[in-house]
């Protein structure tokens, strides 16, 4: 049994919402442990950690939740 893939939107939507925090809570965390880092080296620690991340824990469940959602909706508004 296959599952329909998601809408090319709410791909984009779950993988901005799990990226934009990641990102936001990274910057901070990095702030406070590595406050002298250089730009580049930020950057690519920051997505060395965040990509992996999105990819295989935080979009793949995000995705999971909204379906989840989307096939409760009509059920409830049906009662």
């Amino acid at each position: 049994m296959s599952t329909a893939s998601p809408p090319t939107w709410l791909r984009a939507l779950a993988t901005w919402l799990v990226i934009f925090p990641s990102v936001a809570l990274g910057q901070v965390v990095l702030n406070a442990v590595a406050p002298s880092m250089q730009p580049v080296l930020r950057v690519a620690v920051l997505t060395g950690i965040v990509v992996p991340f999105a990819v295989y824990i935080g979009v793949p469940n995000i995705l999971r939740v909204m379906s989840l959602r989307s096939r409760r909706a009509p059920a409830e508004e049906s009662s």
